[in-house]
């Protein structure tokens, strides 16, 4: 009887011991984890009443990290809408834009998930930790990056050799648009390399913007002109 009584005793030991363990206080909470460090992951960490508020949370502590801007360019509706006197042509390619940034910044968010969760005995309040692999995004931005690229090559070169002003400006207003875009994705690809990298433009990104904005301001006097009269 003595001897199954002593055999009894550390097993005790080694339960109570084991559940001090797992509830302690993870290290993510405060921010940072071993387990997911920041060179490889976003993390997010979340707090709530229940597992599922927290967890919500903690998602959108990633998610806020995309500040893609839904419209794409006011500016630039406001020279379409002179230039082109009401038509919908610029306007729909802009809007087109503006889906592919948020079908772009969706699809990098795609691969958050939440990993850990806790719940702080002394107060009641759960805690859940989102990750989201730094390398999966990447790739989602980058192919987006190099979409618009190809585009803004096309366009580009279009703008360079039109030979009428209208279609000159056409191009130039794609154009602009396309590289605002891109400049969002950039910031974006900033904030998920650990190194803060971007992707180089293809072409003198400022040279183009000048080039561009000139062709625009010019139909935008002839308009002007014509109006006078």
């Amino acid at each position: 009887m003595k001897r199954t009584l002593w055999l009894a005793i550390p097993v005790i030991l080694c339960a109570c011991a084991a559940g001090a363990k797992a509830g302690s206080k993870p290290d993510w909470v405060d921010g940072t984890s071993r387990s997911y460090p920041r060179e490889r992951y976003l993390i997010g960490v979340g707090m709530g009443d229940d597992r599922a508020t927290a967890s919500d949370r903690a998602r959108s502590e990633i998610s806020k990290i995309f500040t893609t801007n839904v419209n794409v360019t006011t500016n630039l509706n406001e020279s379409e809408s002179t230039s082109k006197q009401g038509s919908k042509t610029e306007n729909s390619f802009s809007q087109a834009i503006s889906q592919s940034l948020q079908t772009a910044s969706k699809k990098a968010l795609e691969g958050v998930e939440v990993a850990e969760n806790w719940k702080d005995d002394a107060t009641r309040q759960q805690y859940a930790l989102a990750v989201l692999d730094r390398s999966k995004a990447l790739a989602a931005v980058k192919d987006k990056i190099d979409d618009f690229d190809q585009q803004a090559q096309q366009w580009k070169a279009q703008m360079d050799s039109a030979s009428d002003k209208v279609g000159k400006v056409k191009a130039a207003m794609k154009l602009l648009a396309l590289l605002k875009a891109r400049a969002e994705l950039n910031s974006e690809l900033r904030v998920l390399d650990a190194g803060g990298k971007t992707l180089p433009s293809p072409f003198d990104e400022a040279a183009v913007r000048v080039a561009a904005a000139k062709t625009v301001a010019e139909l935008d006097v002839i308009v002007d002109i014509k109006e006078g009269k």
